[in-house]
C-alpha cells in the first residue's frame, strides 16, 4: 500500500512538473497568434486611415482622388481634413456595399477651426491667413460672415475660389464692377494684404492706373492732394466719375454759365494741361489772345 501511495505521488509530481511547460508553450503560441492577427490589422488600419488610395476602392471617389492628387493639399491625407470616427466610417462602407449609390451621399462639412490648425498656426510650411485683410473681415473678426469652405470649397479639391464667389454675397456691387471695370473684386480688394484694410488704398488703384500718378496737376497745387481715390471715384456705382459739386457746393462767375457747368469740360482730371489750354480747346479763336496770360486772370470763374 505504501509503495502504491509513493508511486501515485511520483506520478502526480510528474504531471505537475509538465503543467508549467505546457503553459509556456501556449503562451508562445498565443503571442504568435497575436502577431499573425495584429500585424495585418495595423497595416490595414494604416491603409484605410492614412492612404488616400483606399478611397478609390469605391469608384465614386476617383474624381475626388484625381483632383486631390494635383491640388495644393496633395501632401495631406483625406482624414487630415475629412475627420470621421471608426463607427461613421464603417457605416459609410456598409452603405456603399449594400446600396451601391451612384453619387456621393455624405455631405462634406469642414469646420473653420480645422482649417485654422494649419492656416492660422504660424507654421511657415502653410499659407498663413490670420492678419490678412480679407480673412480678418470674413473669418477672424468674430462676425462669422462665412465658413472657409464657402469660398474655398466650391469646386472639388480646387481651393482657389472661382471668380463669381463674391457675387454670391455681394451681388449688386460685384456685378456692376465686373461689367463696368472688367475686373474681379480681388483685383482691388486684396484678401491677403497685411499692410492695410480690405478697402483699396491709392497704391492699389495706381497698380493699374499708373498714368494717373500726376493726380491734381490740373488743379491748384494744393488741391486734392490730401484725399484718396475712393473719395472721388466709387467703382461700385454705375457712374464711377466724381460729382465735384458734392464738395464744391458754392459756384459763381463762369461756373454758373450753362456751357461751363460740366466740371470736366474745363478741368481735366489727372492732367498736366494748364487752365488756358483747357479753355482754348473750345475757344479756338482765342488761341493767340494775350498769350501766355491764363484766361482766369481776366475772366473770373468766381
Amino acid at each position: 500500500m505504501i509503495i502504491k501511495i509513493i508511486n501515485g505521488l511520483e506520478g502526480g509530481l510528474r504531471i505537475q512538473m509538465k503543467l508549467p511547460e505546457l503553459t509556456r508553450r501556449n503562451q508562445v503560441l498565443l503571442v504568435i497568434a497575436l502577431f499573425v492577427v495584429l500585424i495585418p490589422s495595423v497595416y490595414a488600419y494604416d491603409y484605410t486611415q492614412n492612404n488616400p488610395r483606399f478611397c478609390t476602392t469605391c469608384h465614386l471617389m476617383n474624381p475626388a482622388y484625381e483632383t486631390w492628387e494635383v491640388s495644393a493639399m496633395h501632401d495631406l491625407t483625406c482624414h487630415s481634413c475629412h475627420e470621421t470616427d471608426m463607427v461613421e466610417s464603417l457605416g459609410h462602407v456598409v452603405e456603399v456595399l449594400t446600396k451601391n449609390p451612384d453619387e456621393v451621399t455624405k455631405e462634406t462639412n469642414i469646420d473653420n477651426s480645422l482649417c485654422e490648425t494649419c492656416h492660422a498656426s504660424n507654421d511657415s510650411q502653410w499659407l498663413q491667413v490670420a492678419g490678412t485683410a480679407g480673412h480678418e473681415v470674413h473669418i477672424f473678426d468674430g462676425v462669422d460672415l462665412a465658413d472657409c469652405i464657402d469660398c474655398h470649397g466650391q469646386r472639388l479639391h480646387v481651393f482657389e475660389p472661382p471668380e463669381d464667389t463674391c457675387i454670391q454675397c455681394h451681388d449688386v456691387e460685384t456685378t456692376q464692377v465686373e461689367v463696368l471695370m472688367g475686373t474681379h473684386c480681388v483685383s482691388c480688394h486684396d484678401f491677403t494684404a497685411t499692410d492695410h484694410e480690405l478697402i483699396p488704398i491709392d497704391q492699389t488703384c495706381l497698380q493699374c492706373h499708373e498714368e494717373q500718378d500726376s493726380m491734381g496737376a490740373s488743379f491748384p497745387a494744393d488741391a486734392h492732394t490730401d484725399t484718396a481715390c475712393k473719395n472721388c471715384h466709387n467703382p461700385h456705382e454705375e457712374d464711377p466719375f466724381p460729382d465735384c459739386a458734392s464738395c464744391h457746393t458754392e459756384v459763381s462767375g463762369l461756373h454758373t454759365v450753362d456751357s461751363h457747368t460740366d466740371c470736366t469740360s474745363c478741368h481735366i482730371p489727372h492732367s498736366e494741361e494748364t487752365l488756358r489750354e483747357n479753355c482754348v480747346s473750345c475757344h479756338v479763336d482765342k488761341v493767340d489772345h494775350y498769350v501766355p496770360v491764363t484766361c482766369s486772370a481776366c475772366h473770373g470763374f468766381s
